[in-house]
């Protein structure tokens, strides 16, 4: 297992404990968060909309992707800033994580925007009753990460190690949950869909619904047999039935 497979999962696991996967939405991209610059959306890696807090992974490439220029650097950089912005004018907190750094600093900076995201509710216009649920489950996140910090502190690459493991487990118990509801009653795809399906090449950049970005590594048998193994970002590989995939890819922007 690589380490940027250890570091993406430990973190993936970090923010399904923090928020105790309530209402915790992963790979989202908002109606209100688009690029005025270029009017297409952008992407959240994860958004917790009744805490305010909405998280994006800064360091990931993945494979099938080059090497980035300086020119695409900036860009990306002008994007993140963007995407801050946009987030505070609705009211949503943005941690940036770079989850090849020091775990515990990255930790320590989560836990500040957790700490901002507290004060401003505090100081908001919500109801009474509506701040009460929001610091109630921003306290909860708040003791959760300082259990985790604890944990990173003492022993950083075991902690790591155990948590990426975990995230392992939890994947694949949602991956199979989400394979035996389809499979139970899945939805014919429409033509398009075929289409598209029947297109998929090895290299192709996409996104899925649940997984995120990522790149087809492999494409094998044929009509209901069909299988596509998609490498995501992240170095995180899964194998689908094609039939199980018509609404739930599209093509990478």
């Amino acid at each position: 297992m690589s380490t940027a497979y250890l570091s993406v999962n430990a973190w993936r696991e970090i923010f399904a404990r923090v928020f105790n996967d309530a209402d915790l939405q992963s790979n989202v991209s908002p109606d209100w968060l688009i690029n005025p610059a270029t009017r297409r959306r952008l992407k959240l890696d994860y958004l917790c909309q009744p805490v305010g807090i909405a998280v994006r992974f800064s360091g990931l490439t993945g494979k099938g992707r080059r090497r980035r220029d300086d020119w695409e650097l900036l860009e990306e950089e002008q994007r993140d800033q963007t995407r801050d912005e946009l987030c505070r004018r609705h009211g949503i907190q943005l941690a940036v994580i770079d989850p090849f750094d020091d775990p515990v600093k990255q930790m320590d900076r989560f836990l500040s925007v957790l700490s901002r995201a507290r004060r401003l509710t505090a100081l908001g216009d919500h109801t009474s009753r509506e701040k009460g649920v929001s610091m109630d489950a921003l306290a909860a996140a708040v003791q959760n990460a300082n259990q985790l910090r604890f944990s990173l502190s003492r022993n950083p690459e075991q902690t790591v190690g155990t948590l990426a493991e975990a995230w392992r487990d939890r994947e694949t118990n949602i991956a199979t949950s989400l394979q035996e509801a389809a499979a139970v009653k899945a939805p014919q795809p429409t033509r398009s869909q075929r289409r598209a399906l029947a297109q998929l090449a090895c290299g192709q950049r996409i996104v899925h619904t649940h997984f995120g970005d990522g790149v087809v590594t492999e494409v094998s048998g044929e009509d209901v047999d069909k299988r596509i193994k998609i490498l995501f970002d992240g170095d995180q590989e899964r194998t689908f039935l094609a039939s199980l995939l018509a609404d739930k890819l599209e093509a990478a922007p």
